[in-house]
């Protein structure tokens, strides 16, 4: 299990690892917690966006029941990790995707 430096008791997923999952469509929620100026950047293709500061409000929106896999632009980015602490805080299973939209896009995974 690889956890990020910012936390160590948050877990991270590699970019291979979520490919698996999307390619095999096993249950998960993903999760782009960029600010709406950042979307040029485009998303990961099926996930949701849900700004870091509007989280809270969106609960709902989530299932408990299903892992959630967040991410942001890039490793620089610190916000994958800090929706993940939350989620994390509030009782989901979570994982951040720390490659961000900038290392997806790289190696030529599916975007929208």
């Amino acid at each position: 299990m690889k956890t990020t430096t910012a936390n160590p008791k948050i877990r991270t997923i590699l970019k291979e690892e979520l490919a698996q999952k999307i390619r095999n469509a096993e249950p998960i929620q993903i999760v782009n917690v960029l600010d709406p100026e950042h979307y040029n950047l485009g998303s990961i293709k099926g996930s949701r966006k849900i700004p870091l500061d509007q989280l809270k409000n969106h609960l709902q929106e989530l299932d408990k029941n299903i892992e959630v896999v967040t991410y942001c632009a890039s490793y620089d980015c610190p916000a994958s990790g800090k929706a993940a602490e939350k989620l994390s805080s509030w009782g989901f299973r979570v994982r951040a995707y720390e490659g961000g939209i900038k290392e997806w896009k790289e190696a030529g995974l599916p975007t929208e």
